[in-house]
């Protein structure tokens, strides 16, 4: 495994709409993007049809930045879902991101026991096409 921990669930085996498309497909291309509320100018997450803060439905899609806040975090150290043992443990992760979003996500193994409040970055792996992002200190 490298630095950044492969994340075993790639973007094309998750179940896309076509509400969360352009996040999986931002993904694939090794960015982060996020639905934007064009009325409000709020950013938010999980992908809508609609603001969830004004109810538009003028929303757009926008690239984080990838910085932002570790929210919290927590150890797996049970393989469940058909996941091998040999991938546990790992660290999961909410982060706040600077666009005021809060995101789930991994920590990389050398960056699992970081405190809450530290400030991380989001990497892509060398092939974002078949891994998720994961976060490591900033």
């Amino acid at each position: 495994m490298s630095v950044y921990d492969h994340v075993p669930l790639a973007p094309a085996e998750c179940a896309a709409s076509a509400v969360s498309e352009p996040y999986w497909e931002g993904l694939a291309q090794g960015r982060l993007r996020i639905p934007f509320c064009g009325t409000c100018d709020k950013a938010f997450f999980f992908p809508r049809r609609w603001c969830p803060a004004c109810w538009s439905a003028d929303v757009s899609w926008i690239d984080a930045g990838g910085g932002g806040t570790l929210y919290a975090r927590c150890t797996v150290d049970i393989p469940f879902d058909g996941r091998p043992a040999e991938e546990v443990p790992y660290a999961v992760a909410l982060v706040d991101l600077d666009e005021g979003v809060r995101l789930p996500g991994r920590l990389r193994r050398a960056d699992a026991q970081l405190p809450i409040g530290a400030r991380v970055v989001l990497r892509f792996p060398d092939d974002p096409a078949r891994s998720l992002p994961v976060w490591r200190r900033a």
